[in-house]
């Protein structure tokens, strides 16, 4: 698992926002249904595994990101799942803000 490290956007945080959504919606049509699918089972899994604060999917130019904010593993399911993850190819990421795992196009 890699870390990231990131910084806050400040006074810029609502702009980046609201260009992060439409950049989502544009992004979301590049995408097959089966690996929509797969970000969808990723996104139960994780729901499934850990506490968050927020979990949501992204879909950007190279990837499917599936973020959740604030994770906290809630059993020994959640170190399966991890592993999980990374056998399937899938790139599990750490940041301050909580967990990251990125399905490659």
């Amino acid at each position: 698992m890699r870390e990231l490290d990131t910084e806050k956007a400040g006074q810029y945080a609502y702009a980046a926002a609201i260009d992060a959504q439409r950049r989502n919606n544009n992004n979301r049509s590049h995408y097959t249904s089966a690996q929509i699918r797969s970000a969808l089972s990723v996104r139960d899994l994780i729901d499934t595994a850990f506490s968050y604060s927020n979990l949501y999917i992204n879909y950007r130019q190279k990837f499917i990101a599936i973020k959740a904010e604030g994770v906290r593993k809630k059993d020994a399911l959640a170190n399966e799942v991890l592993e999980l993850f990374e056998t399937s190819g899938f790139d599990v990421v750490s940041t301050p803000q909580g967990l990251i795992v990125r399905i490659s196009k």
